[in-house]
């Protein structure tokens, strides 16, 4: 477990690990690698590195235990990948549904202009062909 630099609280997995190796070989003269890791503070959501491990080039016998562990890292992993997701759909669909009354307003702002333009260009129109009957302007409309 690492701690968040912010808000001091423990993040159980990383959300990106690479390998990295460092220049020292260690007492017996194997190489040791370090892993390194992104990890995302689920309170205050601050991201960081740090360093998850040290591993030497050892040989590792496959055995259950181990493999129990890789599990419940990679477990891990998962479910704070599908948490970030359901969070993310939530504001994608908040962010939807606020889009989709914002262009029921303006299509609604749009409608009434649309109307009252209409009953301009009528009222205008009707304005014109009063002034031709006053002025008896007798000319044939065109095409």
């Amino acid at each position: 477990m690492v701690k968040c630099p912010k808000c001091r609280s423990e993040v159980a997995t990383p959300v990106k690990t690479w390998p990295f190796s460092t220049r020292k070989p260690s007492r017996g003269g194997e190489e040791p690698k370090i892993a390194m890791g992104i990890f995302e503070c689920p309170k205050c959501k601050a991201r960081f590195r740090s360093t998850l491990e040290v591993e030497t080039k050892v040989e590792e016998t496959a055995n259950i235990k181990n493999m129990v562990e890789r599990i419940k890292g990679i477990r891990g992993e998962l479910v704070q990948t599908l948490k970030n997701l359901r969070e993310k759909i939530k504001t994608l669909e908040t962010e939807r549904s606020n889009l989709m009354i914002e262009i029921d307003k303006l299509r609604k702002v749009a409608e009434s202009r649309v109307t009252a333009l209409e009953s301009e260009v009528g009222m205008l129109r009707e304005e014109v062909k009063s002034l031709r009957d006053l002025l008896g302007y007798t000319e044939e409309t065109e095409k």
